[in-house]
């Protein structure tokens, strides 16, 4: 199976590598390659036992980050030097785990953030309502922020996307059964869009 997992990757990689940048064609392979990876179930887990109740966003964190390099750079993968996830966990191991760490330590001292923490700027007598107001600032989304942000390769899964079904009062297992994707994945990038764009909504709510 491993063999078999492993010729595959790398024909996907070489298939990528054959298209000039930007092609449908070579977007096409690496979207392959990167859901070979993910489904792989060979991704190696650094350091596991530390980092006591973030370990798992500095993960994700440093998996977002190592799948956009690969798809930048898979030029740099030599086929004949090694297999696709030999690389793959080097650069998981050595570089981007460790560049995680601090970018979600960081965030430890800032409080989690959720849509109902905005009553506090609201002024008492605001009308319509604060949740018709967030509503109304996600859904025009002036600077185009909400949209383009989303999970790697889930467009579709985009932090405006979600702040809706959550508005309208949706599950996340709801929401992740929509986009096909697990509960954790769909709400850890959901809490991290909240503390990413926590003032800009509140710039947009106050400025309403």
């Amino acid at each position: 199976m491993d063999v078999q997992l492993n010729q595959q990757l790398k024909q996907l990689a070489r298939a990528a590598q054959q298209q000039p940048p930007l092609t449908l064609l070579r977007q096409l392979a690496l979207r392959q390659l990167v859901n070979g990876i993910l489904t792989s179930g060979r991704l190696c887990r650094p350091q596991p036992g530390n980092f006591s109740g973030v370990y798992e966003d500095i993960y994700d964190e440093a998996v977002q980050e190592l799948l956009l390099y690969i798809c930048q750079n898979i030029d740099k993968y030599n086929p004949e030097r090694g297999e696709v996830m030999a690389w793959v966990n080097v650069l998981l191991d050595r570089r981007f785990f460790k560049e995680a760490i601090p970018k979600i330590m960081d965030k430890q001292d800032i409080q989690r953030m959720s849509l109902s923490d905005l009553d506090e700027i609201a002024p008492p007598e605001s009308n319509p309502c604060l949740t018709e107001i967030i509503k109304q600032c996600i859904e025009l989304d002036p600077e185009n922020l909400f949209k383009k942000e989303h999970i790697e390769n889930h467009p579709r899964a985009n932090f405006q996307a979600l702040a809706r079904r959550r508005l309208l009062g949706k599950s996340w297992k709801e929401i992740a059964a929509e986009f096909e994707l697990k509960i954790s994945t769909v709400s850890r990038f959901y809490d991290r869009c909240l503390n990413k764009f926590s003032a800009k909504l509140k710039e947009y709510c106050t400025d309403m």
